[in-house]
């Protein structure tokens, strides 16, 4: 699981790097203040295992504010880190092809009352009090979700204002943070956006971070850590991911702490929607010699497409990591 590029806020006047890595995320808690976010919507290119190279639609993070020439789409999207309390201002500006209007949305987050949407080459602008902490999905709304399928859309994080909780709560406490954003790609699909007929849509990559295995990152934990996953499932599927070897307690779903929170070895986290949940590592030997496996229980475990009975060797991959020290 791969980190898209860094972030940065604008917070009164002192500039901070927000976290952007897939996992490890945890650090200091800084004071509430005004937060200015910067991103732009553009066109872009994602490797797949093969390698195979598609086009995509992605949010990036320009050096100068509106220079979409100085941005790098990325899939997932930036991740945005915030402080509960802080009044967040975005900007993103569309310099996607033309005729594509963007429509920045992030759901469960109570957005100012204003214009949501901007036309080629326009920005939009977007605040909001950061009020409840927790994990939310912003994407773009725009061309009936195609925008989303294309890879618009990213994770945004509110932290509480206690260091390694994911909530409020003491019960949220961890020691590890992993961001595991999953996705889908049909290729033909990302080649003619514009024409395609989405019933006739097929995933054939499968990605964790825009990643699919045996590219994405494993997640570095040692016996008795917790370690925080925060599940967000861009896809149009609703996904079931499973943990092998331990169980994962679910605290929260779509930045809504849960009042009984729940120990699930697999846990299916709907399409748009996310989901906080904290993993104790066991002691002793693990299931697999490269530790837990983290994967897809619906077995979406191929990369590319499968023209046999079975996965062939260099082709199997998909929706799989693993958690090890």
């Amino acid at each position: 699981m791969r980190a898209p590029a860094f972030t940065k806020a604008t917070r009164g006047l002192t500039v901070l790097v927000l976290v952007a890595a897939g996992l490890g995320l945890g650090g200091s808690i800084a004071s509430a203040a005004p937060v200015t976010i910067s991103l732009c919507a553009k066109a872009g290119t994602l490797t797949l295992p093969g390698p195979t190279a598609v086009p995509i639609w992605g949010f990036g993070v320009p050096t100068t504010p509106g220079d979409c020439a100085t941005a790098t789409a990325s899939l997932p999207g930036p991740i945005l880190t915030v402080n509960e309390g802080d009044t967040v201002t975005v900007s993103v500006t569309n310099a996607l092809p033309a005729g594509h209007t963007l429509s920045f949305e992030a759901p469960g987050v109570n957005f100012t009352a204003g214009p949501t949407d901007a036309a080629v080459g326009a920005t939009v602008t977007r605040s909001f009090s950061a009020d409840r902490p927790g994990t939310y999905l912003y994407q773009s709304g725009g061309d009936a979700g195609r925008q989303v399928a294309m890879g618009l859309s990213g994770a945004l994080i509110v932290r509480p204002p206690t260091a390694n909780q994911a909530y409020d709560a003491a019960t949220t406490a961890y020691d590890v943070e992993a961001l595991v954003h999953l996705s889908t790609i049909d290729p033909a699909f990302n080649a003619a956006p514009e024409t395609f007929d989405m019933h006739s849509y097929r995933a054939t990559y499968w990605l964790i971070n825009g990643h699919a295995y045996p590219d994405t990152t494993p997640i570095t934990a040692s016996a008795g850590q917790r370690v925080l996953l925060r599940y967000l499932n861009a896809g149009y599927d609703n996904t079931t991911m499973s943990l092998l070897g331990m169980h994962e307690r679910v605290v929260a779903r779509d930045a809504r702490p849960l009042n009984n929170p729940m120990d699930a070895n697999a846990e299916t986290v709907p399409a748009g929607g996310t989901e906080d949940a904290i993993a104790t590592v066991p002691a002793g030997s693990a299931p697999s010699p490269h530790g837990f496996p983290l994967y897809n229980r619906q077995q979406h475990l191929t990369n590319g497409p499968q023209t046999g009975q079975g996965p062939a060797p260099a082709t199997g991959g998909g929706m799989l990591t693993f958690i090890h020290p």
